[in-house]
């Protein structure tokens, strides 16, 4: 048994049923919601034993915690609602998510000039406005947990619905369908994509996009995925609830998978997911071991401080350092001049010269967002070297 793992029985893992051990030194001071505000809860990270998968245990208290998240849960709400930038470290160059993920799925995908969309966990809209723009004669519906966005998705052109019931009422086939950041959500993935092929079109494409586990060291921290995805792990899953993936890439949005699948008509559910190699736990495990040595850097560091960023990274080091935090830096022009967790975001040539900027960001890319801005402000505080 590694070390950093506990012998705790817990509940099954929610892909294949097969038993949990808790990554041990979690959470890191705390965690982060999906919509960026600092959680402290009980909820743990595990790593299944059969299949690898790391994953938050299912235990009665997550479903409490989640339930809590999504009722009181808003959409960018740093940027007033506008959707989150998508940034090239070394050039700044930048769009948002989904404008960079309907590019590439022009790119993949031979999609007719009409047919039909369900957008799953649409939030406000992003996507279906993204996705209206590039293809205008489609028809579209977005599926959410709740009506709170209903006028503004209802009011983008092409759209005939937001549906907030269960999937199974709809009654429409779709040659698309799309989970942005939403797979990661949803309790058991493969149970669900399963009943997900029967709204599929025989000739339609699924389109999947989930953070990444390998390049992304804090997914870890939020409370509310409950399923960290490496590459083989959502092949994995995706292959065994019956798809056939056409194309799996982590190079479309920084720190995330972008996967295209299309139906087999095959019911998968009796195959057991591909026994899995140990990358994911490692993935985790050295994840969470710079984390600490990230957090042990803040603190050392004496005084206010400003924090680059204004998403899950700098929301968990904001919440951690408290009240020693006086301002966040953004290149997001939807998000300068509003305000996170009390504090202002400003632009990099509105930060006080005098203050560190620490960078809760992985260190290559760190490094080459201070190359490009260091000038500007000279006390950008890289973070420490990731482990392997």
């Amino acid at each position: 048994m590694n070390d950093t793992m506990s012998n705790q029985p817990l509940v099954l893992c929610h892909l294949c049923g097969g038993r949990l051990e808790t990554l041990l030194g979690y959470p890191v001071a705390g965690q982060v919601t999906s919509d960026c505000r600092p959680w402290q809860g009980r909820t743990l990270l595990a790593a299944c034993q059969t299949c690898g998968t790391v994953q938050k245990p299912l235990t009665p208290e997550w479903h409490h915690e989640v339930a809590e998240i999504y009722a009181a849960y808003a959409v960018y709400a740093q940027a007033e609602g506008g959707e989150q930038r998508s940034f090239d470290a070394g050039s700044g160059a930048n769009r948002s998510r989904s404008e960079t993920i309907v590019r590439w799925l022009r790119s993949k995908a031979e999609l007719p000039d009409t047919g039909t969309l369900l957008d799953i966990g649409c939030g406000n809209g992003s996507f279906l406005q993204a996705f209206r723009e590039a293809y205008p004669h489609w028809q579209m519906i977005g599926a959410e947990l709740d009506d709170r966005n209903l006028a503004v998705v209802e009011s983008i052109p092409g759209v005939i619905k937001l549906h907030t019931g269960p999937l199974e009422q709809l009654s429409e086939r779709f040659d698309l369908i799309v989970m942005v950041h939403a797979l990661e959500h949803i309790p058991g993935p493969r149970e669900f994509l399963v009943r997900l092929d029967d709204l599929l079109k025989p000739t339609g494409s699924l389109l999947i996009e989930v953070p990444d586990l390998e390049t992304s060291p804090f997914d870890i921290l939020i409370t509310d995925h409950c399923t960290h995805f490496s590459k083989m792990t959502l092949r994995s899953v995706v292959e065994s609830a019956g798809y056939r993936v056409s194309n799996l890439v982590d190079d479309c949005v920084a720190k995330e998978l972008t996967l295209l699948a299309n139906s087999t008509r095959a019911k998968c559910m009796d195959t057991c997911l591909p026994k899995s190699q140990p990358e994911d736990f490692c993935y985790a495990s050295n994840h969470l071991h710079w984390l600490h040595l990230l957090l042990e850097q803040a603190m050392a560091i004496e005084g206010k401080v400003g924090i680059f960023g204004t998403s899950i990274s700098a929301t968990w080091l904001a919440a951690a350092l408290e009240g020693r935090v006086g301002f966040f830096v953004d290149e997001d022009s939807n998000r300068i001049g509003n305000c996170h967790l009390g504090r202002p975001i400003f632009s990099i040539e509105q930060a006080p010269l005098d203050l560190p900027i620490l960078m809760p960001i992985r260190r290559d890319i760190a490094q080459a967002v201070k190359s490009r801005l260091g000038s500007i402000h000279p006390k950008m505080v890289t973070p420490p070297e990731i482990c392997d």
